[in-house]
């Protein structure tokens, strides 16, 4: 639920996809650097365990780039749709990253989401830049998504959350200075951005993130990521309840979201029965 609303809170937000990234890993590395100091953690990650998840960390900033600029160019709705097809991501990726055997269901749960945003892209028009800043969102989203559940085996989430953010943030900052004819600015921001940034980097990035690194020492990582898929769900609600018409789609839009939303229930119930 908490990431439910960070499409709504991109869209609040003033500033530009890019930008809004910057500051929300700033706010979000200060906030868990301050609490990693406050429960005195034992940092036990080798020089070369440190690289590879700083290397990780430039896919959360890619992922991050890419959810809030599908937002900025389409609309919520339409950026999460795209963004539902990070379960079929994540049915390839986990037996590669992984090395555990390739489960059939997932796929074919996978190809199912892939059917409903057919359909939805069939008939909602302007929806192709969303969709496709979306999806390549997912598949991002599902590679560090994946790759953590990994690194969580051997050690602590918030040493694993900080170092991907201070990685994405240098990988963020490296784009702003390419994209801006190598010179780097700070963009202004306006006080209703400063509060929604901090709504959005501690509760919604840094106690979020957090917890969904932790729970992977329960589940595997792609029945984390299949449930994410509620993501989409909360954050059409939300911003169909706060911006109104703007975001109202059409029944094919919905007939699509509504075999997203199937999937992502009868998922576990499969799984399990299929275990058995």
């Amino acid at each position: 639920m908490l990431w439910g609303f960070t499409p709504v809170l991109g869209k609040l937000i003033s500033l530009s996809a890019l930008d809004l990234v910057f500051w929300r890993l700033i706010f979000a590395a200060l906030s868990l650097a301050i609490f990693i100091v406050y429960k005195k953690f034992k940092f036990d990650l080798s020089l070369k365990e440190t690289g590879v998840i700083f290397i990780m960390g430039t896919m959360v900033g890619a992922h991050w780039y890419f959810f809030y600029h599908a937002i900025k160019v389409s609309n919520v709705s339409i950026a999460m749709a795209g963004f539902s097809t990070m379960t079929l991501f994540a049915s390839v990726l986990q037996p590669l990253l992984l090395k555990k055997k390739f489960f059939w269901g997932d796929a074919f749960y996978g190809l199912i989401i892939l059917v409903g945003l057919a359909i939805i892209l069939s008939f909602e028009n302007g929806a192709i830049a969303g969709i496709i800043y979306g999806i390549l969102a997912a598949l991002t989203g599902a590679f560090f998504g994946i790759y953590n559940g990994k690194l969580i085996i051997k050690h602590n989430s918030s040493y694993i959350t900080i170092i991907e953010f201070i990685g994405a943030l240098i990988f963020v900052v490296i784009i702003k200075f390419l994209m801006n004819d190598n010179h780097f600015y700070l963009a202004t921001l306006l006080n209703y951005d400063i509060f929604w940034l901090l709504v959005l980097s501690i509760l919604c990035t840094t106690l979020a993130f957090t917890l969904s690194v932790e729970i992977m020492k329960f589940f595997t990582p792609f029945t984390v990521i299949i449930t994410n898929n509620l993501e989409p769900v909360y954050g059409v609600v939300f911003s169909i309840l706060l911006f109104g018409n703007s975001e109202i789609m059409s029944n094919q839009f919905y007939f699509g979201a509504i075999i997203i939303l199937i999937c992502v229930f009868s998922y576990p119930f499969f799984k399990k029965k299929f275990d058995k």
